[in-house]
């Protein structure tokens, strides 16, 4: 357990890996906004506007 903590702490130190996990969890983030958005019923349309096409 103790080498996993060190592990940690050695991660949190390195300004690489702060780098990289602040980039990855910007992304997760995005990825989840834009799951949201694909998958919502957002649309606010009359539905004689898509009989008409």
């Amino acid at each position: 357990m103790k080498a996993f903590t060190t592990f940690i702490k050695n991660l949190k130190k390195n300004p690489k890996t702060l780098f990289l996990l602040q980039v990855l969890s910007f992304y997760a983030l995005l990825m989840l906004l834009y799951l949201y958005f694909m998958t919502a019923n957002l649309s606010t349309a009359p539905p004689f506007l898509y009989s008409q096409f």
